[in-house]
């Protein structure tokens, strides 16, 4: 077995794997695709991508529901991801209302749970 990090002319050989309905809407220049290969078949996946990754919105009580606030808070978060030159934002809803929102700004549900995973634990073994 071999490992090698994927160019993007490769990327659509991810089809059929966790990183399928992802890999189109990567950013070559910050992804990179870090494959297990035993001999030409891939064998094993995990994608590294440096991204924005926008959390915790808030908006008072009182402001819910005033389209003024929230399309000021969008506005900046667009302007943050355009001077980190991002194409996307990765952010979180623990609402169906919220979802809905992102879903109508043409966000896209990712699968699974997500974490937060200290660098320096990674190879740690348990």
């Amino acid at each position: 077995m071999t490992s090698r990090v994927l160019p993007p002319e490769e990327w659509p050989k991810l089809v059929g794997t966790e990183a399928d309905t992802l890999w189109p809407h990567l950013d070559p220049d910050n992804t990179q695709v870090i494959v297990v290969e035993d001999g030409d078949r891939i064998v094993g996946t995990w994608t590294a991508v440096r991204l924005v990754h926008a959390e915790c919105v808030w908006v008072d009580p009182d402001y819910r529901g005033s389209f003024g606030v929230v399309k000021r808070l969008l506005r900046g978060m667009q302007r943050a991801a355009r001077q980190w030159g991002a194409r996307t934002v990765l952010t979180g809803s623990l609402t169906d209302q919220v979802s809905a929102f992102i879903t109508s700004l043409g966000g896209q549900a990712l699968p699974g749970e997500h974490f937060v995973i200290p660098v320096e634990q990674i190879c740690q073994q348990r």
